[in-house]
């Protein structure tokens, strides 16, 4: 249900709305069970890359995912699609070059662990089968939306299209990074947002990240939905695409690959982050929902929903593209 547009400025600028999540300490954490192990590396499909195939450098990783540069906190990375080969039997969806979905699936896993922490650096249990380095600050800004924003806008930063990265806030008002550049800034006055005049931003990956935050503060799965489209043909859902449930709280996943059978099932590897905020990391699953463990079963003409350990099953209503 939406809320009143004066409340949510209101409540807006008092920083309620930030995140539509509840105080971190009213916050419930998943059951406390064991963690569910990882699962064994499936058998090398067709579509995978050759074992044999050299990792790419920390380099050439910086070149695409510039997030990494200058991190000292990290050891060997492994791109998503080296360490999750399709189930026997799919076969990858082919993904242009410098899509998108390209950028997704050679995506960094940490390679030392698949645990998940808080970006206060303290564990936390999550169903992860791999953690994305993604830098996540000293705030709890960095929760699930924030990290489905945060990977589309570093994919246009990479491609240099940057300009077009604009996302609403829960009040409505729309943050474009072309403003922000500008020293058109969205500021909170009275029970008002409006846009002030500020000093101009240079067009580096740094100034970047502090707009990001920014959106971060005000953006949630209540604003995700002016953004993107609902995709109505499950046939349709491919990497990049994510299940919404907005709310206070709500939460949002992430295909983050998907493979298809010679029948036309489809299944996908799905990232989320969490709150309060944490590593984005790819969920492990059961072998009910999540063939291998981890590429769960999309929606389809014969299966209702996305079903994830974390969240309640995701319909195919809730399933979103970015514009």
């Amino acid at each position: 249900m939406r809320s009143h547009p004066l409340l949510s400025l209101i409540l807006l600028s008092l920083g309620v709305l930030a995140c539509e999540h509840p105080p971190a300490h009213a916050q419930q954490e998943p059951a406390s069970a064991a963690p569910i192990q990882q699962a064994a590396a499936p058998p090398a499909a067709k579509a995978a890359p050759p074992v044999e195939q050299a990792l790419p450098s920390r380099e050439q990783l910086e070149r695409t995912y510039v997030w990494l540069a200058g991190r000292k906190d990290l050891g060997a990375l492994e791109p998503l699609e080296h360490r999750f080969a399709p189930p026997e039997g799919f076969a990858r969806v082919e993904a242009a070059e410098s899509s998108y979905q390209a950028y997704l699936r050679g995506l960094p896993l940490r390679t030392d662990r698949n645990s998940v922490k808080l970006y206060s650096g303290d564990d936390v249990w999550m169903p992860s089968a791999g953690v994305v380095p993604l830098d996540l600050g000293k705030r709890d800004l960095h929760q699930c939306a924030d990290s489905i924003i945060r990977l589309y806008a570093e994919w246009l930063w990479v491609q240099g299209r940057a300009q077009e990265a604009q996302f609403h806030y829960t009040s409505g008002d729309l943050a474009r990074w072309k403003d922000w550049r500008a020293g058109k800034i969205l500021k909170i006055k009275g029970r008002k947002v409006v846009q002030v005049s500020a000093k101009k931003s240079p067009n580096t990956h740094s100034a970047y990240r502090a707009w990001l935050d920014r959106v971060f503060t005000y953006a949630s799965t209540r604003s995700m939905h002016r953004d993107s489209t609902r995709i109505t043909d499950p046939k349709e859902l491919a990497a990049g695409d994510f299940f919404l449930m907005g709310g206070s709280p709500g939460h949002v996943v992430l295909l983050l690959d998907v493979a298809q059978s010679a029948t036309g099932e489809r299944v996908a590897l799905v990232g989320q982050g969490y709150l309060p905020a944490r590593e984005f990391h790819v969920i492990q699953g059961d072998e009910e929902h999540a063939l291998d463990g981890v590429w769960f079963k999309l929606p389809s003409a014969q299966r209702t929903s996305l079903v994830t350990p974390t969240w309640k099953p995701f319909s195919v209503e809730d399933a979103y593209r970015f514009d």
